[in-house]
């Protein structure tokens, strides 16, 4: 049996923003061109609200997409802005870069010339007995790490690492 669109889909009630893509043309008036994506919240039949995000990319415009996007044109009309497209900066990419279990870490090091015996030095150097002990268990007992943990921050500064060769090292070590 077939469901009426209508009475089981939402109504969008607002539309928060829109976050460009590299494509977009900030300022195109017509939405249908636009690309990037959108939140915005709804409310359904039930009276259950949630924010909700769709990708725009012209040509993809057909059924849930086409209320988006006269949802985002009438904001735009409105005043609503689209921002230009601004890339990321190395921070905001170091940041969404994935974990790395204890072994491709471990790996990765020794790949890059890092002995495990500098990782232990360079944690036995800390001078804070407190802070020496937390980055001890961290080494010993994390069963992965995140490329801007303190701990990695600091031990790559003091095995000789600039932040770039930290980036390189985690994208070669997501592949062991």
């Amino acid at each position: 049996m077939q469901q009426d669109f209508n009475t089981h889909t939402p109504t969008i009630t607002n539309v928060i923003g829109f976050e460009a893509s590299t494509e977009t043309d900030h300022t195109e008036m017509n939405m249908a061109k636009i690309v990037g994506a959108v939140a915005y919240d709804v409310i359904w039949p039930n009276g259950h609200t949630e924010t909700l995000y769709t990708g725009l990319r012209p040509g993809d415009n057909f059924g849930w997409t086409i209320k988006v996007i006269e949802a985002v044109q009438a904001w735009r009309n409105a005043g609503g802005v689209i921002p230009e497209w601004v890339p990321p900066t190395p921070e905001e990419l170091r940041e969404k870069m994935p974990s790395l279990t204890a072994r491709q870490f471990r790996l990765g090091l020794l790949q890059s010339g890092r002995s495990l015996s500098q990782v232990e030095t360079a944690i036995a150097a800390i001078a804070d007995p407190t802070e020496r002990e937390k980055a001890q268990v961290e080494w010993e007992y994390a069963a992965e790490f995140n490329r801007m943990h303190p701990l990695v921050v600091s031990l790559s500064v003091t095995l000789g690492f600039t932040p770039e060769d930290v980036d390189t090292l985690w994208q070669s070590s997501l592949q062991l």
